[in-house]
C-alpha cells in the first residue's frame, strides 16, 4: 500500500501542453545545458584557443532556434521522430546524456582529470554517492514523468544561473581582471576542429536529441518555444565564457563550479530518463523499458569514467552530424523535389516494412 503510493502516476505526468512558452523554454535552457557544458567550455578554451569556444558556444546557442524553424519550416521534418533507426539512435543519446552527466558529477568532486578542479571527495564514495543520486532521479521522473521534469528545472536552472553568475564576477575580481595568460586566441588544433566542421558538428547536435523533441511536439509555436530555449541558454553561456576567460583554481571557485555542474547535470539526467520512456513508449515498447534502458546506463558508467570526458564525448559525438545532415538532406529533397502525394506513399511504405511508426 505505501509502495503503491509512493511509486504510483498519473496518466497526465507527461503532458506540458498547458504550460507556458516560457516555462517550458527555461526547462529547455537547462536541459540543453548539461553538466559538461561548464567543463567543455573552459576545455575547449585551452586546448583550442579562445575562437573555438566562441564557435562552440554560438554554435550551442543558435542549435535551438534553427531546430525550431526547421520544424515549421521544412515539411515533413517533424515526422523524423517517428523513423525506427533514429529514434534507437536517440535512445543511445539519451543513454550517453545520463552516462556523460554522471561523469560530469564526478570531475566536479575532484575525481575527474579533464579540468582542474578540488578533490572534494574519494572516488570509493564518490562514485557509489553519484549512482544513488541517478537512481533517485529516475524514480523521480518514474513518478512525476515530464511534467516533474520541466517543473523541478524551474529551480535547478535558477540555481545554475545564480552560482555561474557569482563564478563568473568572483573569476573576474580574484583575476584581478586580467585575462588568463595561458588562453591563446586559436591553437593549431583549434584551426583543424574549427574547419571545416567544427561548427556543423555542434550547431547540429538538438536534432538527435530526444528531449528537444519530446518538449517541442507538446507546443504550438515552436518558433516562440525555440527563441526561449535558446534565451536561457544564452543566458547561462554567456556567463560561462567570462568564467572560462578569468577561471583560476581556487577553492572557493572550485566549490562554485560544483554546484553549478550539480544543477545541470541532475536536471539533464532527468530530462533524459524521460526522454527514453518518451521514445520505447513511440515504438510500442511501453514505458518501463525506458526506464530499464536509463537504469543500464547508470550502472554501465563506471565501467567508463576512466575513459575521462573528452573520449566519452567523442563516442557520442562522432557520428551525430552525420546523421543531422542526412536527416536535413533527406528533408530537403522532400520538401522541394518530391510532390506531397509521392511523400506519403514513401512514408506508408515505411510503415509496412516497419521502419516508420505512426505519427502521433
Amino acid at each position: 500500500m505505501i509502495l503503491d503510493k509512493l511509486f504510483k502516476r498519473k496518466d497526465s505526468q507527461d503532458n506540458i501542453a498547458e504550460m507556458s512558452y516560457r516555462r517550458v523554454g527555461v526547462s529547455l535552457g537547462a536541459s540543453w545545458s548539461w553538466g559538461v557544458s561548464m567543463i567543455a567550455t573552459i576545455a575547449f578554451m585551452y586546448t583550442y584557443g579562445i575562437v573555438p569556444a566562441l564557435v562552440w558556444v554560438i554554435g550551442n546557442i543558435l542549435a535551438m532556434p534553427l531546430f525550431g524553424y526547421m520544424k515549421v519550416k521544412i515539411r515533413g521534418f517533424e515526422k523524423w521522430i517517428n523513423f525506427i533507426p533514429l529514434i534507437l539512435f536517440s535512445l543511445f543519446i539519451a543513454a550517453m546524456a545520463i552516462i556523460m552527466n554522471m561523469q560530469a558529477l564526478l570531475i566536479g568532486l575532484g575525481g575527474g582529470h579533464d579540468v582542474a578542479s578540488f578533490h572534494f571527495i574519494d572516488n570509493s564514495f564518490s562514485v557509489p554517492s553519484i549512482i544513488f543520486l541517478s537512481l533517485a532521479i529516475l524514480l523521480f521522473i518514474y513518478k512525476y514523468g515530464l511534467r516533474g521534469s520541466v517543473l523541478s528545472d524551474l529551480g535547478y536552472y535558477s540555481l545554475q544561473i545564480s552560482a555561474v553568475v557569482l563564478l563568473a564576477v568572483s573569476s573576474i575580481i580574484i583575476s584581478n581582471f586580467t585575462i588568463n595568460p595561458n588562453l591563446q586566441l586559436i591553437t593549431e588544433a583549434g584551426i583543424k576542429w574549427v574547419f571545416p566542421l567544427g561548427l556543423l558538428g555542434i550547431i547540429t547536435g538538438v536534432f538527435t536529441d530526444p528531449m528537444m523533441w519530446q518538449r517541442f511536439e507538446q507546443k504550438e509555436n515552436q518558433i516562440r518555444l525555440s527563441l526561449w530555449g535558446g534565451f536561457w541558454f544564452g543566458l547561462y553561456m554567456t556567463f560561462v565564457v567570462l568564467t572560462g576567460l578569468f577561471f583560476k583554481p581556487t577553492l572557493f571557485l572550485g566549490v562554485l563550479l560544483l554546484v553549478v555542474i550539480f544543477a545541470l547535470a541532475v536536471s539533464t539526467i532527468g530530462s533524459a530518463t524521460a526522454a527514453m520512456q518518451y521514445l520505447t513508449k513511440k515504438i510500442g515498447l511501453g514505458k518501463t523499458t525506458g526506464l530499464i534502458i536509463a537504469l543500464t546506463a547508470i550502472i554501465t558508467w563506471p565501467y567508463l569514467m576512466e575513459f575521462g570526458m573528452a573520449k566519452i564525448w567523442n563516442i557520442y559525438a562522432g557520428y551525430r552530424w552525420k546523421v543531422v545532415t542526412g536527416m536535413i538532406v533527406v528533408s530537403l529533397i522532400g520538401r522541394y523535389l518530391i510532390k506531397k502525394e509521392n511523400n506519403e506513399k514513401i512514408v506508408n511504405f515505411m510503415k509496412k516494412i516497419k521502419l516508420f511508426h505512426e505519427y502521433e
